[in-house]
């Protein structure tokens, strides 16, 4: 596939998608409104509890959160230097922004453009193909939901609730999620047959995505030890979120909300989940004992950080840089 197909292919797809999550969007405000009116939560309560966090808590979970992106960036650069010269290679400072850039394009349209769209920066700073880019950037995502779908019994069993009723469905999308995802990418990355019986114009990109899809012994090492502290920071950031609300929330229970809030921004009919995420946080809560108000101020909080200040730490570069022309 050319640049020039590519940029075709992401235009179309965003406008597609732009409908897709406009629709929604207006789906989830018009929810959010009927929960709102036959809520008996005390909303005063809510607003006062996030006009009082504390600053410096809510700051060190935004360190937290964005501290993740240049683990980001660095292994994407150790997938991508198996296929190309590191000279060739965009540094892990441009690669971390476009992380960046595409989590800016996931928080603003369904479907994961944003994984498309940074594929199609990184091969234009690179020799690769995009396809090959693409498939580094399909390991990241499996390696992510992997991990996830290892920790999240985990932490369940360590906070208590392995069996609980409510979480033990989403313990087994994940796990099934983790399982479908991996045998994709093998049988993709055996697909010499399938190879065999295509047309050519569709054999060279197939075998571009499959080289994409290697993961060689010193990388797979590489990515697994920067895939671990990615997790350690995500429940950080809820556990800074809690304190910056005074809640006492365990460091368990805020690896438990963060593997679950990151099992649903998967939901693809919003952008990053919204509105799921903020349900799913703050019903888990709920389940557990914490007050409603305070779990919805959690479950508010933790957007704030993680999803709409995206908008304006990844928001104000992108649109500088276009501006530049580059």
């Amino acid at each position: 596939m050319t640049v020039s197909e590519t940029t075709k292919t992401i235009s179309v797809d965003w406008r597609r998608s732009l409908l897709r999550g406009t629709i929604g969007v207006i789906v989830v405000v018009v929810f959010a409104a009927v929960a709102w009116w036959r809520s008996q939560l005390a909303w005063g309560d809510v607003a006062e509890l996030l006009v009082g966090s504390s600053p410096g808590f809510v700051v060190l979970a935004l360190v937290a959160y964005y501290g993740s992106f240049p683990l980001r960036g660095l292994r994407w650069r150790v997938l991508l230097e198996q296929h190309g010269d590191s000279s060739t290679i965009p540094s892990t400072l441009t690669l971390t922004r476009f992380c960046l850039y595409g989590w800016l394009v996931n928080c603003a349209l369904p479907a994961k453009l944003g994984e498309l769209y940074r594929s199609y920066l990184a091969q234009r700073r690179s020799e690769l193909p995009v396809a090959t880019v693409f498939g580094t950037v399909l390991i990241e995502r499996s390696a992510d939901l992997v991990v996830l779908a290892l920790l999240l019994p985990l932490a369940a069993w360590v906070v208590g609730v392995a069996t609980n009723a409510q979480l033990l469905p989403l313990q087994l999308v994940a796990a099934g999620m983790g399982i479908a995802l991996a045998a994709i990418l093998t049988s993709f990355r055996h697909s010499d047959r399938l190879v065999r019986v295509l047309p050519p114009v569709l054999r060279a990109p197939l075998i571009r995505f499959a080289a994409g899809l290697q993961l060689r012994g010193r990388a797979f090492v590489g990515v697994t030890a920067l895939t671990v502290p990615l997790w350690f920071l995500e429940g950080m950031r809820v556990y800074a979120e809690a304190r910056a609300l005074g809640l006492a929330l365990s460091v368990a229970m805020s690896f438990l909300i963060a593997l679950l809030a990151a099992l649903l921004t998967t939901v693809p009919l919003t952008p990053a989940g919204i509105g799921a995420v903020e349900i799913g946080i703050a019903g888990t809560l709920i389940l557990f004992g914490v007050r409603a108000e305070q779990a919805v101020a959690l479950a508010l909080l933790d957007r704030l950080v993680a999803y709409w200040s995206v908008f304006i730490v990844a928001g104000l570069p992108w649109i500088v840089e276009r501006l530049r022309g580059s």
